[in-house]
């Protein structure tokens, strides 16, 4: 039996929750010095984020591959979907100022468009995955949006990584923190 794309996800998706499942067992199940144990949960948070943004680029790679394998015909492709391949390999944010860059441009844009797209994997994930991020990245994939219901734990998710990853000791992490984000990735 040939494995599906939704399969590769399934299994993407068990090995994530048993990685969080040690994270989040690990100051519950050793019994750490209070200041070690403080210094695992607070560090908890950035590798809760890697699995978070890791789960979103594979997905995406997996689905771009999937799509790939249809054929999907340059006169049967979703905007959206033509759109992201397009600006995928072309950077559409980069400003083409002197009229040779603007031809290489057009030229790339003219090999892409054969009669069978290929949808590039890569994910523009801007850095950093928060609630406005996850929704373009679905949106180039013609996939409905995320619910505003986790818009705020996504953005709490990306700020205290963020601060905890870049050196800051502004914020204050307690297990509290990490099984509110547990139960945002429904651990």
């Amino acid at each position: 039996m040939a494995i599906t794309f939704v399969d590769e996800i399934v299994a993407d998706i068990e090995w994530r929750v048993s990685e969080l499942a040690t994270l989040k067992s690990l100051p519950i199940r050793y019994s750490f010095r209070d200041d070690h144990k403080e210094l695992q949960i607070k560090y908890t948070i950035p590798a809760i984020y890697a699995i978070w943004e890791g789960f979103v680029k594979n997905c995406f790679s997996i689905y771009s591959n999937h799509l790939n394998s249809l054929a999907i015909s340059r006169t049967d492709i979703a905007l959206s979907l033509l759109t992201h391949q397009l600006d995928s390999e072309c950077d559409f944010n980069n400003p083409r100022i002197n009229f040779d860059a603007k031809k290489r441009l057009v030229n790339v844009i003219d090999s892409l468009l054969t009669n069978t797209i290929n949808i590039k994997p890569s994910i523009p994930t801007e850095s950093n995955v928060n609630f406005k991020v996850l929704n373009k990245i679905l949106e180039r994939f013609c996939i409905d949006k995320v619910d505003e219901t986790y818009e705020q734990k996504l953005n709490k998710l990306l700020l205290f990584r963020n601060k905890i990853a870049h050196g800051e000791n502004s914020i204050s992490v307690n297990m509290n923190n990490i099984t509110e984000l547990f139960r945002l990735l429904k651990i």
